[in-house]
Formats: C-alpha cells, structure tokens, sequence
C-alpha cells in the first residue's frame, strides 16, 4: 500500500504548523496569501488527500448530498442523477444515492440513512409526496430541495418544468392534427402535483377546442412505469372505449402503452398516435420514435444542486426557492392524423 502523507508531514514541507496546514485545506481565513500558496504547493507535492471525517469536525460539513430517486435503472433518473453528480463533483460535493422503487417507506428510511449519515443536503424525488408528509422533509436538520415528484405551495425548494402548459401543448399538437378521441395513461388521482398538473394540461386542452372530456378515456396505474402503461393501456382498449390518439404521463408509460397497442394487433399511429413526456434517450430509437415532450433533464439535476448549495452554503438560511424550467413537444413519427376508417371505428366502439 502507497505511504499517504499526513499532515504533519505537509506541514514539515511548509514549515508551518498542522494547524496552518488544517485552516488552508479547509478553507478557513486567517492564512496570510504567501503561507496559503506555500501550503498548497506542499499538498500538491505531497499528494495530500485531508481525511474526510476529521475535515468535516473542522468546517461542520461532510461536503456529501443525499440523493433518493424511484429507480436510477430509469432512463429518466440516470439522466437526472448524471447532471447532479457533474454539478456537485464541481463544487466539490459527493452524492449518496438510494432508489425508493416508489415506495415512501423506504423515501423515510433513507431520510433516516441521511441523517445518521451527516449529510450536508438532501435531493428527494419523492414516492408520496402528500402535504402530510412534508413535514417530515422539512424536518430533516439539513437543508432539502425536491424535484420532478415535488409538494405544491412555496414552504419547500424544487426544480420542475412547466408540467401543465407542456402537456396542453403535447395534448394541442395531436387536436392540431384531427384527433378527437385523445386517451391519457397517468398515475392515480392521489399522486404528485407533476402528474395532476399533467392530467390538467389534457384537460384544458380537450376544454379549450370544445371536445368533452370522456372519463372512459382514462388509463391509470399505481406505478408509473413501462409495465404499468402496459396494462393501464390493455384495460383501456379491452374496455372498448378506443382512443384514436394516447397522452401519457411519462416516456415510460408511453413505451408499455405502445406494447400493449402491437400486442393487439393495431398499429403506431396508422390506428393510435402515442405521445409521452420525458424524452429519454430511447424515445428517439423505438422502432416507432416517441413523440414526447423534452424535459431538460441533466439540467434540472444541476439545477437541483446548485439550489441545494446555495442553501448550504447561505449564511444567514436561505428561505426556500422555487424554479420552474421549460420542456418543449419533439414531433417524432409515433403521432399522425387519425384515418377515417379509425376515427368511424373509434366512434362506434366507444358508443353506448
């Protein structure tokens, strides 16, 4: 095992004392400039590497930020998680990372890992963010900043987009293009204020051009996923209630409800158009490219942390901070007008 300098030994190298030698790696005032750049050199000569633990008794920061997300396999939160870690390793911060699988029990055990844990901040992308459990977050003796799956109101930070008026715009682009009977494959009615706001946009788009909202047309599942879009979507169409076009909460919603449109037999869009919200890598590289709407999601990650360090790093407390980013529809080949044998067929099934 290579020797590890220590501190005695770099301070041997400046000649200063340990002590100098603690204040410069640390950051402390109280250096005179010549002293610090000698010490410098002398940590740089020496391959010096501070001991975490005995840095973090000195400034009270252990410069590590928790991170739970649903699941980093996702596409969606590998991306997010990617521009986290490149923001934080630049401000000098390491992430500590646990998946939820959408279960707030185990949101609160790593809430409690954290804690245990010292971490500086906390980046949460919540399983069940209801207003009773908010307080729970806000009172995890560390500043904490939410997003993607975020509470409303302004008591907590988040990083999301302009969820409602981006999905009115996906909704927009398939009535733009003659379609009536537009489907929506979201979560259940109890979940976040992203996916409300989502179900919203549908909504006031349908409102807007005067075609009336059919709750048959609604897919939901518990779990946002390809799987859960896959028999959210199966249930819809044996329900014989068919949509000539489907709007889904997610890209991977989006991708099982296309599954599950093949594996009855109908065709992307020849007889349904699909559109998602997301934008993952895949989306462009389906067999059928997803129609989707673009979140910029490393950006949103790096926005999360830098939030987060503004919060650390604030003296006094920063109060909490709300930023809203734009997501934009990417037209791609899985939506198309509806066909007149579809639209005639979509009419008589869904008849009463």
């Amino acid at each position: 095992m290579a020797h590890r300098a220590t501190v005695h030994e770099v301070a041997a190298y400046a000649k200063v004392s340990a002590q100098t030698v603690s204040r410069v790696v640390n950051g402390l005032p109280r250096v005179a400039p010549r002293t610090r750049e000698r010490v410098l050199k002398a940590v740089k000569a020496l391959d010096y590497e501070p001991n975490s633990l005995a840095r973090g008794l000195v400034t009270r920061r252990t410069h590590a930020i928790g991170v739970v997300v649903y699941d980093i396999s996702n596409p969606y939160y590998g991306q997010m998680v990617r521009g986290m870690e490149d923001a934080a390793f630049s401000r000098g911060y390491d992430l500590i990372i646990g998946n939820s699988d959408a279960d707030h029990r185990k949101d609160l055990s790593y809430l409690r890992v954290f804690r245990r844990r010292a971490v500086d901040g906390i980046l949460a992308s919540v399983a069940d963010p209801s207003r009773d459990r908010l307080e729970a977050w806000t009172q995890a003796s560390c500043p904490v900043v939410f997003l993607d799956q975020y509470f409303g109101g302004d008591e907590a930070s988040y990083v999301t987009v302009n969820n409602r008026e981006a999905a009115r715009r996906a909704v927009e682009h398939l009535l733009d293009i003659g379609h009536r009977r537009i489907g929506v494959v979201t979560a259940s009615s109890t979940a976040s204020v992203s996916v409300k706001e989502r179900f919203a946009g549908y909504r006031d788009a349908l409102k807007a051009r005067g075609v009336e909202h059919d709750p048959a047309l609604t897919a939901r599942s518990e779990r946002q996923t390809e799987e859960g879009g896959f028999h959210a979507t199966g249930r819809l169409l044996r329900g014989g209630a068919r949509p000539t076009a489907l709007f889904c909460n997610n890209d991977a919603m989006a991708i099982g409800a296309m599954r599950a449109i093949y594996e009855a037999g109908l065709d992307i869009p020849g007889d349904i158009s699909v559109v998602g919200f997301d934008d993952v890598p895949i989306a462009a590289l389906l067999r059928v490219p997803l129609t989707t709407v673009a979140q910029p999601i490393r950006r949103m990650g790096a926005a999360a942390v830098e939030l987060l360090t503004q919060r650390i790093e604030g003296a006094p407390p920063r109060p909490p901070r709300q930023v809203v980013l734009d997501a934009h529809l990417v037209v791609r080949h899985s939506t198309a007008p509806p066909r007149r044998r579809v639209i005639a067929r979509a009419r008589t099934t869904g008849r009463k």
